[in-house]
């Protein structure tokens, strides 16, 4: 699930700071204590009639078959949480849609309809491997202060690559470069998989690709997701309402989670997924994330995923996002993909030159023009995880062994792979087999071929056949 989503285009504002009027509206004062203690947080306005359900930590849905722990996420229509199956004794996700999204018959959800037909898919193929997606376990109704809301149990899985990404960042640690590789080539196994399952994702992200869970005991599983952090409703001025959460609470970054050869990716979310054969018109898409698509096509195919897909392997490999966001503008964004990929198609200088037309600022965003080359950094980016990885002065260390020197080497792989996913046309994108078999060709799993008996997914490439579109 996203923790919060951006989408659609703004209007371009100033290229730099400036004074902000003074509010002609009065302070509004926020009814919960220590607020910022469980920041970022869902919007509290959405806990209204037609909105989110207010849960509590130790409340229970069906029965009181699921008991509620922590919290995982957000989104915009609904809130994701840790709970326990009391029935069959085990951690699922439990996500919680608003009312307003919610569906008086189950099966027109359309999450749960496509859940299910992934799921009819992984047992019709005979997929060697783990599902890779979140697997539906139950779905029901829940009846609130606010309405009547569609919920979904899932397996529980670990934290998003962006949760990841947020903690590594602030310990200065980077991702194990077997992991990158697994990971890279895992997610798009999985994006195979849902194209042949005849589904187009249309959203994936750092936030909608998490890591498994290995974790069954409670002491090892909140030890890596950390104890919850509330913030109880304490304002006076406004008599609390079963409208609203009694307390907020803080979505887990899992701080103390850790890389092992055992996890495996999911893609989750199935918000924005299509038949795989379509064309759409309109995606909801994170502001740095946008695919060329957005402003030089107007439409939409599954060829969008690999462009998607190319920015996930990104941010993998240099642990931060390969394009900014910029001020939300479309002038200001597109800058930044021809400062990473070169220039644009010949065929679109038209539709560019009414954009740049358009915009008012766009010699000040042209003056900060520096192209960076994914060509020029690379390498250097390859040579900082290997010497991060044998700096043994770090808090963090990693361990090497007898395969750490093949994963170094293999790490230049993807330099082919992330090029080929970030091409501006759409049709010019590598396809998913010959991604994953380049991958393949210059790396082995060692690590879980030992464990596995050589079973897992590097035998399987020549099971990957690319959907007949």
């Amino acid at each position: 699930m996203s923790s919060n989503p951006a989408s659609g285009t703004l209007p371009s504002p100033p290229p730099f700071a400036t004074t902000a009027l003074p509010s002609l509206r009065p302070a509004r004062v926020f009814p919960y204590a220590d607020g910022q203690l469980v920041l970022p947080h869902e919007d509290v306005d959405k806990y209204t009639a037609g909105g989110f359900h207010p849960v509590n930590l130790g409340d229970t849905f069906q029965a009181g078959r699921y008991t509620v722990r922590h919290k995982l996420g957000y989104g915009g229509s609904s809130t994701a949480w840790l709970a326990y199956d009391n029935d069959a004794r085990r951690w699922v996700s439990i996500k919680v849609k608003s009312a307003a999204v919610s569906t008086d018959d189950l099966h027109q959800d359309r999450e749960i309809s496509n859940l299910n037909q992934l799921e009819r898919h992984y047992i019709e193929s005979a997929y060697r491997e783990p599902a890779p997606f979140a697997r539906l376990l139950d779905c029901f109704h829940h009846t609130g202060p606010n309405g009547t809301h569609n919920c979904l149990v899932t397996e529980l899985l670990g934290p998003s690559i962006s949760d990841i990404m947020e903690c590594y960042e602030s310990w200065e640690q980077t991702f194990r470069p077997d992991t990158i590789l697994r990971a890279s080539c895992q997610l798009l196994e999985a994006l195979n998989f849902f194209h042949q399952g005849g589904f187009a994702h249309g959203d994936v992200s750092n936030n909608n690709v998490a890591f498994t869970c290995q974790f069954d005991d409670e002491e090892d599983l909140f030890h890596a997701t950390g104890d919850p952090v509330t913030a109880d409703y304490t304002c006076e001025q406004t008599p609390w309402s079963p409208k609203l959460p009694k307390h907020l609470v803080g979505c887990t970054i899992w701080p103390g989670w850790y890389e092992l050869d055992e996890e495996d990716l999911r893609l989750i979310d199935m918000g924005d997924t299509f038949p795989v054969r379509d064309t759409v018109a309109k995606l909801a898409q994170p502001l740095d994330v946008r695919s060329p698509e957005t402003f030089f096509i107007g439409s939409f195919d599954h060829q969008h995923d690999l462009w998607r897909a190319g920015c996930v392997i990104y941010s993998l490999y240099y642990q931060k996002k390969p394009f900014e966001p910029g001020y939300g503008t479309e002038v200001f964004f597109i800058l930044k993909l021809i400062e990473k990929l070169g220039p644009l198609p010949e065929s679109w200088s038209a539709r560019w030159e009414d954009l740049k037309s358009q915009c008012n600022y766009f010699e000040q965003y042209e003056s900060r023009f520096s192209p960076e080359p994914i060509i020029q950094s690379f390498e250097p980016r390859r040579n900082e995880i290997v010497s991060r990885c044998n700096d043994q002065n770090r808090d963090y260390c990693y361990k090497k062994d007898e395969f750490t020197e093949h994963d170094y080497e293999a790490l230049g792989s993807l330099f082919w792979v992330i090029q080929g996913l970030l091409q501006f046309e759409p049709d010019k994108r590598i396809l998913i087999q010959d991604a994953v078999s380049h991958i393949r060709s210059k790396w082995t799993d060692h690590r879980r071929q030992s464990k596995f008996g050589g079973s897992e997914r590097e035998q399987g490439v020549d099971s990957i056949e690319e959907s007949e579109m």
